[in-house]
């Protein structure tokens, strides 16, 4: 009778530890959601904020020490070089970027995620034909003291001419 009730309470204690096992599973990807959903619409905000061609509304997405890496420049580490750069972007005659994420993850810890997606910037020559350039981008997202996500690293780059 004592093997029963011990083996019995030995499966109680384990289906008690599976339980808080799952719940905190569930826990996470309810977390890893909300996270998602987060970088998204912060990442929606942002492509709005470009389709106004605003450099300082697109320069405050990151945070002071990011780093930015678009097509054909240096590397921009520090606010001038990254507000001068996007600057230098929406002056160019037609200027549009509008981009979309489409891949979004986030670390397990809730602190860091990516987003990776496709962009399209058009644009005029000097003799006002139109240019498209179509490419792809990577954001490493960092979340603020705040709550809100911040990017810390954006690399962008055009696809093969065709």
């Amino acid at each position: 009778m004592k093997n029963i009730l011990f083996v019995l309470l030995i499966c109680v204690i384990s289906l008690a530890g599976c339980n808080q096992k799952s719940h905190k599973a569930s826990e996470a990807n309810l977390d890893s959601a909300k996270s998602i959903s987060e970088i998204l619409k912060a990442d929606i905000a942002w492509d709005s904020l470009s389709a106004l061609n605003s450099a300082e509304g697109w320069c405050s997405f990151y945070t002071d020490d990011a780093i930015m890496m678009p097509p054909g420049e240096k590397v921009c580490a520090d606010k001038a070089s990254r507000l001068a750069s996007i600057k230098g972007m929406f002056a160019i005659p037609g200027a549009s970027m509008r981009f979309q994420g489409t891949k979004i993850e986030v670390s397990k810890s809730g602190e860091l995620g990516y987003s990776t997606g496709v962009y399209q910037f058009k644009s005029k020559d000097a003799t006002g034909k139109e240019a498209l350039e179509i490419g792809k981008f990577c954001e490493t997202w960092k979340k603020q003291a705040d709550g809100s996500w911040k990017c810390i690293v954006d690399i962008w780059n055009a696809d093969p001419a065709k």
